[in-house]
């Protein structure tokens, strides 16, 4: 075995009892998939993963991006006669690398019970076998500038010096696949990583408005697309042409209602969309309360065109929330360039915010919607 490598560790999927293997197969597959590199081979082992190989700062960055992972570790494998002597090796390298540690303490866990030292004895020896070496550095259990894991188990012993945050969750394509409706705000980009976060494969959907809306924005909402499909490898993305249906809703249509008129074509062409690419749900980035179109009246009544699940993961979070976590995916900064989606085109000056699906419907009697239905799916371009 390779002395090298990386021990994942998972969170939720160690609670999944009889499903736990399903789950732990995914995110091995779906590790091995982001890495890609056949030099690398990925090891299952009770509660761990092992991703075998040298340490690199790109490898390090896609396991950051697989949903499931909790925390991994760089790992130097030893065998149980000499993990003392490595122990001391690896205090020494980081000692190297930042000369301000001057504490440490060592933390064990022992999965095989056949090991004859119990944990803490394991940390003592440990630590007075480095103590013996360099007796300038002290022992603090609580707020160590350095702690050494280590881990004991039956395919061999693990030691490292840092845990990695990874982001959690379950392995993609555990939750079946969603549509997201994506605009090129702060919003819809944050509840689709959220999704994502749930273990759903996402294709995205965007309507765009040229030459009403600019090029610029459409090249905005691909890079936030790219920034998302970081997180999975095969995800879709579909250009829906929308301004035709804009100008005959603008034209036949009470301007009050404008906006939930756009909404309500905007979920039949995604719901057909998802039939064809079988998808089982929607997913939007909808708040309540938010703007006028997302009261409880005005959701329910776009809501009733479609006949598939309408995901809205931030339905309870507030702006500052949503921008909390569009700053910690790292779409904030995309999604407030300055380039209006379509929704912005033709906006009423005092738009409904309550409606029924009996009024809106009455409004789609003015002009005749299956037919820009059609013409739209026809129309769609999937740019990247």
């Amino acid at each position: 075995m390779n002395p090298f490598g990386y021990l994942i560790r998972y969170g939720e999927i160690a609670l999944k009892g009889k499903n736990r293997l399903q789950f732990e197969h995914r995110l091995m597959a779906n590790i091995k998939k982001i890495v890609a590199d056949p030099s690398r081979e990925v090891y299952r082992t009770w509660g761990r993963m092992y991703v075998q190989g040298v340490h690199d700062d790109k490898t390090e960055e896609k396991l950051r991006n697989v949903f499931g992972i909790a925390s991994f570790s760089r790992i130097f494998v030893t065998g149980k006669d000499h993990f003392q002597e490595d122990a001391l090796k690896l205090l020494r390298g980081s000692v190297l690398k930042n000369p301000a540690i001057r504490s440490f303490c060592v933390q064990t866990k022992r999965s095989d019970k056949t090991f004859p030292m119990i944990s803490p004895e394991i940390n003592r020896k440990v630590a007075e076998f480095i103590l013996s070496h360099h007796p300038e550095l002290k022992v603090h259990l609580t707020y160590p500038d350095l702690e050494i894991g280590i881990e004991v188990r039956s395919e061999g012993t693990y030691l490292f010096t840092e845990k990695i945050q990874g982001r959690g969750g379950l392995p993609s394509g555990v939750s079946g696949k969603v549509l997201c409706l994506l605009s090129g705000g702060i919003d819809s980009p944050v509840a689709a990583y959220l999704m994502m976060k749930r273990g759903s494969l996402c294709d995205f959907v965007h309507f765009q408005s040229y030459p009403y809306t600019s090029l610029q924005s459409q090249e905005k909402v691909k890079q936030l697309f790219q920034k998302l499909a970081a997180f999975e490898s095969n995800a879709t993305l579909y250009l829906v042409p929308f301004s035709h249906i804009q100008e005959e809703i603008k034209e036949k249509c009470s301007e009050r209602f404008r906006t939930l008129l756009y909404r309500r074509m905007m979920q039949r062409i995604a719901t057909e969309l998802a039939r064809r690419s079988h998808a089982l749900a929607l997913v939007t980035g909808e708040s309540l309360g938010q703007v006028a179109s997302q009261t409880m009246e005005n959701v329910a009544s776009i809501g009733a065109v479609t006949s598939i699940p309408v995901l809205r993961p931030l339905i309870g979070f507030d702006k500052e929330e949503t921008i909390s976590w569009s700053k910690k995916i790292g779409t904030y900064e995309l999604s407030i360039q300055p380039f209006p989606d379509c929704c912005a085109l033709f906006q009423p000056k005092s738009p409904a915010t309550k409606s029924s699906a009996q009024v809106l419907e009455a409004e789609e009697q003015k002009f005749n919607w299956e037919y820009f239905l059609e013409d739209a799916l026809r129309r769609i371009v999937t740019p990247i």
